[in-house]
């Protein structure tokens, strides 16, 4: 739509209320069981339109009136002083400024300045500065300051109150308050409050108190409760963050951190070791669960893939050490504590240096190890 069509629509909507309020103030009290229009007040109701509540109303191009207690059709664009009851269809916007009870349907915006009761579908945006009882969906954009079946965009859900049921954006989701049920985004989910259920993004996760599951490349937590978040990084402010310093048979030294929760957390790492004059170094990243066994002891299972680099700062050829980790950690103190266990190595190389299984010019290797250290939980 051209930003000349734009503003003559804008002209006429504000035009009809406008004249609506110069010429009558008080509440609509006419009921009409049929109105035709061309544009307010040329039409049947006259200059009664704005204090008329219709059964069944047709606005050839745009009207304003009263009310509606049943169905309004128009070519352009509805717009209601008091409540809506019923079914709004227009082929531009649809603007009602009392509640809403029933379905509106437009090709571009549906605007509710107080609660809707029902379903809002638009081509473009919904507006909604109460809450709605109901569900949103539209090409592009949705506000509500509530909704208790959800919102569906191409774009973007906004609302400022509690959700109970779905938020589905193509970009981004975001709940000024708790979220009970799903928000799916392409890209972003926030939840200022409380998220019971799910959370998934193409992107980033954030909720204050999860209880739930969150699925995304980064997510972001003050609390978990009974939940998990599962992804290439997640933080939880409350939760699992430990710092091991240690080695194992192939980086004498190493230093890991991890983030997360028991349950399912993230591990990044670096380490190094020098042997026969040769250096060798490399960083790593795995998954891992933490499982109780006593109070002062637990047991981590945990899979960590390494890039290693060899006499260089920076080994451009396949060169990837996999190990999986069965480590028992046994805590000293509240937060200091030591860590020893079994490892078994995988060695997937196309350097030419290693020994192991053949395949074609990638050598596979395979060998136990062992993993030890101290445990500092932050």
């Amino acid at each position: 739509m051209t930003p000349k069509v734009f503003s003559i629509a804008r002209m006429l909507t504000v035009l009809m209320i406008v004249s609506g309020s110069v010429l009558e103030a008080q509440d609509s009290t006419r009921v009409s069981p049929f109105h035709l229009s061309f544009v307010t007040p040329l039409g049947t109701n006259g200059f009664e339109s704005w204090n008329t509540t219709n059964r069944f109303s047709v606005n050839v191009f745009a009207g304003y009136s009263g009310g509606l207690k049943g169905v309004e059709i128009a070519g352009f664009a509805n717009a209601l002083k008091e409540d809506m009851n019923g079914v709004q269809v227009a082929g531009f916007c649809n603007n009602t400024f009392g509640m809403a009870n029933g379905l509106e349907i437009a090709g571009f915006w549906n605007f509710n300045r107080l609660r809707v009761n029902g379903v809002q579908i638009s081509g473009f945006a919904n507006v909604a500065l109460g809450v709605v009882d109901g569900f949103q969906g539209s090409g592009f954009a949705n506000y509500a300051r509530g909704a208790s079946y959800g919102q569906a965009s191409g774009f973007v859900n906004v609302s400022t109150g509690d959700v109970s049921g779905v938020q589905g954006a193509g970009f981004v989701n975001i709940t000024v308050g708790d979220t009970r049920g799903v928000q799916a985004a392409g890209f972003a989910n926030v939840t200022t409050g409380n998220q019971t259920g799910v959370q998934a993004a193409g992107f980033f996760n954030y909720a204050r108190k999860l209880r739930g599951l969150q699925v995304g490349v980064v997510n972001v937590a003050d609390t978990v409760e009974k939940g998990i978040p599962i992804g290439l990084l997640s933080f939880v402010r409350n939760g699992y963050k430990v710092i091991q310093i240690g080695g194992n048979e192939t980086l004498y030294g190493e230093i890991s951190f991890k983030t997360g929760t028991t349950r399912f957390y993230n591990i990044l790492s670096v380490g190094a070791a020098m042997k026969d004059d040769s250096m060798k170094w490399g960083w790593g990243y795995g998954i891992g669960t933490l499982v109780p066994v006593a109070r002062r002891l637990d047991l981590s299972l945990e899979g960590v893939s390494y890039h290693i680099n060899e006499d260089a700062w920076f080994t451009s050829r396949l060169n990837i050490l996999n190990r999986l980790n069965v480590s028992a950690n046994y805590n000293l103190t509240g937060r200091i504590g030591l860590y020893a266990g079994a490892s078994w190595n995988v060695l997937v190389s196309t350097l030419g240096n290693h020994e192991g299984w053949q395949v074609g010019n990638t050598v596979v290797s395979m060998y136990p190890g062992f993993t030890a250290g101290l445990r500092f939980c932050l």
